[in-house]
């Protein structure tokens, strides 16, 4: 049986280094500003290690198949294990509206939907194919194959 395993493309990783970056950068500048600025700085500082940490989340989210027929699916800060008679259907979907990342979709015998945030696809070039890839990948580990 082979093994599925699925992670955020490099170029995420890549990306999460430079908002580290980005993030000390302006954390440092807003508090340069002195105190006498109010509490914007403490404001923006929060937003920051919000979005920082959201971004970590995001790059540290996987999907893996193991050789007893399990699913672990790590999305944000949450680990969830599915058998493979708990997937109904892979699907790829939209994370959003019209323009949002795509990524693969679980559908669960309850009909609920587990989405896989480590299959989310920047919409640049090849992405797409890759994602439908992975899906297909999927469908072969739930279908047994």
């Amino acid at each position: 049986m082979t093994v599925v395993d699925l992670r955020q493309p490099t170029l995420s990783l890549v990306l999460l280094a430079a908002s580290y970056v980005v993030a000390v950068g302006m954390v440092v500048s807003v508090l340069s500003f002195g105190e006498d600025s109010g509490f914007f700085p403490y404001v923006f500082v929060a937003a920051v290690v919000g979005i920082t940490t959201a971004n970590t989340a995001r790059a540290l989210s996987r999907a893996r198949t193991d050789d007893q027929g399990r699913l672990v699916v790590r999305n944000w800060f949450r680990t969830t294990v599915l058998q493979r008679s708990d997937v109904d259907r892979v699907m790829t979907d939209r994370a959003g509206g019209p323009g949002s990342l795509r990524r693969i979709q679980l559908l669960l015998p309850d009909g609920s939907g587990l989405p896989l945030v480590a299959t989310e696809a920047i919409p640049f070039p090849g992405s797409r194919q890759r994602l439908e890839e992975q899906a297909e990948q999927l469908r072969a580990w739930a279908a047994g194959r």
